[in-house]
């Protein structure tokens, strides 16, 4: 009687009743509930909930399904993975968001100091990198093109001071040894930006994003410039105008913390007016700024309105009949504001979406010059070597 009575006390009975409550509450919730399409913080797709077939629930998919859109959905799901990250920090965790159960392994983030969060760098276990530098050495030796090579090194490369203690990190001096290695011809020059970006000459990073900040690309403007042939302008011809305070970048999404500083996000500006414009699918735009993204989580897009396969940047004022391809990812993005003011046209590439044949591009738009601008990280991961090949 005595051990009956002891289940049935009232603190019991009450949690009882709480846990049921929130039990219904939350299936009432997922049920008649406002539902998200878009993770603006994850940077991600949420899953919906899925159709009740016959199929599905034969091959356990529609169970896999249910309990991805649980996840996506449940309430105050922003609140609940903050709670998470820093349970995770106060355990001693230093690698988050980390999927080590995928082939290729997929690093998360570190928490560094000075409010950094930096990706985790794995050493590649994939051809992926030999086959991209293959495809430029193709492209290098296709063309004939004055050609510059410039691999961006990740935060964690330069910022290796700030990351935790005993943290491993793969050296990426090994890929740009290979690149040098392997792109050899008279044509084309690798650029260095290692201990450009090294941390002794400032901070060059965001702190929650995997790029490289506005100073960082000014500073790689200067190097690859100079590499070019022409004098880079100094700072002095530049407004750094402050655009937001709230950046919360792409490492962030992988470790949503209520307490992590946001970026400051910084837009240069040439002190001499100039008469610049965007060109994509033969529409025109002025200037290279896409506020509208000010709004918006994805505020690294405000630079040239994110990655678009094939577009065209026109400097009007300047008539030296210099004809640039640029290869890229998003890095070049908040580069081309600085490099543009060399050159008649840039011709801005995205293999990564681009379908159309790069040698016949190159001839039938009379490209003088080429160069390629890939953070050292993308190169390892996205395979680009196809758009590349001959025939």
């Amino acid at each position: 009687m005595h051990k009956r009575s002891s289940q049935c006390r009232p603190e019991n009975v009450a949690v009882t009743v709480l846990l049921f409550v929130f039990a219904v509450a939350g299936a009432f919730y997922l049920l008649l509930g406002p539902k998200s399409d878009f993770s603006e913080n994850e940077n991600r797709v949420l899953e919906q909930a899925p159709a009740l077939e016959t199929s599905a629930l034969l091959d356990g998919s529609y169970t896999d399904s249910l309990e991805a859109f649980v996840n996506d959905q449940f309430p105050l799901r922003t609140q609940f993975l903050s709670l998470n990250t820093s349970f995770q920090i106060v355990s001693g965790r230093k690698d988050l968001g980390s999927n080590y159960s995928i082939t290729p392994a997929e690093g998360g983030v570190y928490l560094g100091k000075n409010d950094h969060v930096y990706e985790v760098l794995l050493p590649n276990t994939t051809d992926t990198f030999k086959k991209n530098i293959q495809g430029l050495k193709t492209f290098s030796q296709e063309t004939g093109l004055p050609f510059w090579v410039m691999p961006v090194p990740s935060g964690s490369q330069e910022q290796q001071e700030n990351l935790p203690l005993f943290a491993q990190n793969h050296d990426q001096r090994e890929e740009l040894k290979y690149i040098r290695d392997t792109i050899t011809d008279k044509n084309a020059t690798v650029v260095d930006l290692f201990d450009t970006l090294g941390s002794w000459n400032g901070d060059f990073y965001y702190k929650t994003d995997h790029h490289w900040n506005t100073f960082g690309a000014y500073e790689g403007y200067k190097v690859l410039a100079e590499k070019m042939g022409f004098t880079p302008y100094g700072k002095d011809k530049f407004t750094f105008r402050l655009a937001s305070r709230s950046f919360y970048g792409t490492l962030y999404s992988k470790a949503i913390n209520f307490f992590q500083k946001p970026d400051d996000l910084y837009l240069p500006e040439y002190t001499e007016p100039q008469d610049i414009v965007q060109v994509i699918g033969g529409e025109e735009r002025e200037g290279l700024y896409w506020e509208e993204y000010l709004d918006k989580k994805d505020k690294y897009s405000t630079f040239m309105g994110g990655n678009h396969s094939v577009e065209v940047v026109k400097n009007k004022n300047q008539n030296n009949g210099r004809k640039l391809l640029l290869l890229k990812d998003s890095y070049a993005n908040s580069l081309v504001p600085f490099l543009c003011l060399h050159y008649s046209e840039i011709h801005v590439i995205d293999l990564r979406y681009y379908s159309q044949n790069i040698y016949e591009y190159v001839e039938e738009n009379g490209i003088t010059e080429a160069a390629a601008v890939y953070s050292m990280k993308q190169l390892c991961d996205v395979d680009i070597s196809n758009k590349l090949a001959v025939g």
